[in-house]
């Protein structure tokens, strides 16, 4: 299995600066990812825009195709997706839920079939997901459609199912300034 961290988000709601790197307990929230995923998975990229800032964690970098910028998450999947094989299973933490655990990510395994996702009782996280490579030409259709289906909804038709959490503190996820300063807390 290979990790990616997904950090391609314009991140507006913090003026166009990439959330992945701000800090939380003195480390970049992205590098909180990195060593979750790192774990449990032979390798972990960081899929961002190019030039980000993400080059200076040395790791290997994945950019969604420029044909495909805008185009949201299903984007930074496919982008993922697209450096796995077939058969390959590939888990994806979005850089702004620092709070996520192995036990989530043990859970999603176990759930096998192709693929799976969370889902919480405020919604689903199609973000905190364990997808195989073999999903990949799914999305790349979703992408190329004019109107970009839902997220977990392309995982669905790709036969992923969404695996319920009860628990929604790891699933927080860092919008604003204000959220950084309560996790951090």
């Amino acid at each position: 299995m290979i990790g990616v961290v997904l950090a391609g988000g314009a991140s507006r709601r913090f003026g166009g600066r990439a959330k992945g790197l701000l800090p939380l307990a003195g480390r970049p929230m992205a590098l909180h990812l990195v060593d979750l995923l790192s774990q449990f998975c032979a390798r972990v990229s960081i899929e961002a825009p190019p030039q980000a800032g993400y080059e200076v964690f040395g790791l290997p970098l994945i950019h969604a195709p420029a044909q495909h910028a805008g185009k949201g998450p299903l984007a930074g999947l496919a982008a993922g997706l697209g450096r796995s094989d077939a058969h390959e299973r590939v888990a994806f933490a979005p850089c702004d839920m620092p709070l996520l655990t192995r036990d989530i990510y043990d859970t999603l395994a176990r759930a096998g079939g192709i693929g799976s996702y969370a889902n919480t009782p405020r919604g689903v996280e199609p973000l905190v997901a364990i997808l195989s490579g073999g999903m990949c030409t799914t999305l790349l259709d979703a992408l190329a459609k004019e109107v970009l289906p839902r997220t977990h909804a392309v995982l669905d038709a790709a036969g992923a199912q969404a695996v319920m959490f009860d628990d929604l503190t790891p699933f927080t996820n860092v919008n604003t300034q204000g959220d950084l300063d309560r996790i951090a807390r």
